[in-house]
């Protein structure tokens, strides 16, 4: 559907500069290591465009469904024993959310921009997330330990020790977020929810202060192809901003 006749793909150059420690893990590792370490590619850290996306998605999802517009909840995010039809209609309507979109020709207006996921397979997301990769030399990395405390004695659990890697404030990643033949709403949704994860965070241990960060829309590039090269021309952001602001706005 998003691909079959390709006529503009809107490029946001976006830099992401951490206030705090950012952590965003690599999974489990043998624990002589580390047992959260930070994702790496060619040995620096980066923000994966797999988080990128969700964090994103999620912060759309809410901010569309906190303004009374329905949205629907991923397939994945749905705990297992609601997942029958009649028990995932029941769930999503205590939520004030619509069960996963199926209908590939007129899907909720988050599955529009991100696609469908967790098994309901037909509709490409119209947003490309690649990774946010940091520059040589401008990061450090640290490592610290916490502890789960007991509520009764205040002190510490036993058993209780984690050490977790992050990367320090201070270090800036920058990646490019792509829309393929987006809409005008559609780009001004992602400028939003860009906004909404700069107030939430991004990454483990939000609540403990990590994950602030900083989030700049250096350029938007929007790119045609005029049957012989690329032609690629700036474009302001308010437009976006506004187009978003008529379909959802009060």
């Amino acid at each position: 559907m998003t691909f079959e006749r390709l006529q503009d793909i809107t490029v946001l150059k976006v830099a992401y500069t951490t206030k705090s420690a950012l952590a965003i893990s690599a999974g489990d590792q043998p624990a002589e290591i580390m047992e959260s370490p930070v994702i790496k590619l060619g040995g620096r850290p980066v923000i994966p465009g797999s988080s990128l996306k969700g964090a994103l998605r999620s912060t759309l999802e809410a901010m569309l469904a906190g303004l009374g517009h329905k949205v629907c909840i991923p397939f994945a995010a749905i705990p297992r024993r609601y997942r029958r039809k009649e028990e995932q209609k029941k769930y999503v309507a205590r939520l004030g959310r619509l069960v996963p979109c199926e209908d590939t020709e007129h899907p909720c207006p988050v599955c529009s921009i991100f696609g469908t996921v967790g098994g309901r397979a037909g509709l490409s997301g119209k947003a490309l997330f690649l990774d946010a990769t940091v520059g040589e030399g401008g990061y450090e990395l640290i490592e610290r330990s916490h502890v789960a405390i007991t509520r009764d004695t205040k002190s510490q659990s036993e058993g209780s020790l984690m050490s977790l890697q992050a990367v320090d404030a201070g270090a800036t990643f920058r990646g490019d977020i792509r829309m393929i033949n987006a809409e005008p709403w559609e780009v001004g949704a992602i400028l939003r929810a860009l906004e909404g994860v700069e107030l939430l965070g991004m990454g483990a241990k939000k609540t403990a202060g990590y994950g602030d960060l900083d989030i700049k829309v250096e350029t938007v590039q929007v790119l045609r192809f005029d049957g012989q090269e690329w032609q690629s021309t700036p474009a302001e952001m308010e437009p976006y901003l506004e187009a978003f602001g008529q379909k959802f706005g009060a």
